[in-house]
């Protein structure tokens, strides 16, 4: 499971996008009313780009994937694997639950091994 990062829906893109090279990220989950959304990718991220729109014109909200797939802290990296090859996704947060509401603890990625997970047994 890797680090995660949350943005408000109604920044920019451009913020987004700074967020990612800085932290090294390959994604955010938006977050909209406290509540996570969806996810914001480097994809998404270049798809804005090809098309010539401008960054900072395009709120995080618009640009993300929805509606958001997760799962909770205590899914299985089987499950995961699972959740990912249905739903044809490469990104996935995992959250926990406090009384305040959800709480972002990472992000797993599509790698090798998740595919070999998703095909065993």
């Amino acid at each position: 499971m890797k680090d995660a990062l949350t943005i408000d829906a109604f920044k920019p893109v451009s913020l987004a996008k700074s967020y990612m090279n800085y932290f090294n990220l390959g994604a955010l989950v938006v977050m909209e009313d406290g509540e996570p959304v969806g996810l914001i990718t480097r994809s998404d991220i270049k798809r804005i780009v090809e098309k010539g729109l401008d960054l900072e014109l395009i709120c995080v909200g618009e640009a993300a994937s929805k509606p958001l797939v997760w799962v909770k802290h205590n899914t299985t990296l089987k499950e995961v694997a699972e959740v990912m090859s249905e739903k044809g996704i490469r990104k996935v947060p995992v959250f926990g639950f406090t009384s305040r509401g959800p709480l972002l603890l990472g992000l797993y990625e599509y790698e090798d091994h998740v595919k070999v997970l998703a095909q065993s047994g």
